[in-house]
């Protein structure tokens, strides 16, 4: 494909929803060759149609609603193709309790009440874990 052609791709690709430049690239690289993927990559960012920053904000505001923890946030991020150095200033600049956002997880599953037992503390543990928070806020929020 020519640049052209690469470029006009991207921008239909970029129509329909936000893609970080890591999945625009790899897009772009099955269907060109690399020196003209990069100068459509420095095209694309040189009329900001790709914002990295931006879209790491609206997934974290998307992640936080699903009342996902640090880890699952970072790892959604990673998948799609963001860089680890705007995944962290977009951590930073985000104003989150991280306990409450864990208790609210807990809650919405298992509701107020206290574990039990050994296995229902353990399955706390284990759903909590998943949706990405840390062990610190488990333990407090189980008990």
């Amino acid at each position: 494909m020519s640049q052209d052609q690469l470029y006009d791709l991207a921008v239909g690709l970029l129509a329909k929803r936000d893609y970080s430049s890591g999945d625009i690239r790899r897009h772009l690289s099955k269907h060109g060759e690399n020196a003209l993927v990069e100068q459509v990559m420095d095209k694309l960012l040189s009329h900001h149609y790709l914002d990295d920053a931006r879209l790491a904000e609206k997934e974290i505001s998307k992640q936080i609603s699903k009342l996902h923890g640090v880890s699952r946030i970072k790892q959604e991020l990673r998948q799609k193709g963001l860089d680890s150095l705007i995944i962290e200033q977009a951590l930073e600049d985000i104003d989150v309790d991280w306990f409450e956002l864990c208790l609210k997880a807990k809650e919405k599953k298992f509701g107020d009440r206290l574990a039990a037992d050994h296995a229902e503390k353990a399955k706390m543990v284990r759903y909590l874990q998943y949706r990405g928070h840390s062990m610190s806020a488990i333990l407090e929020c189980i008990s």
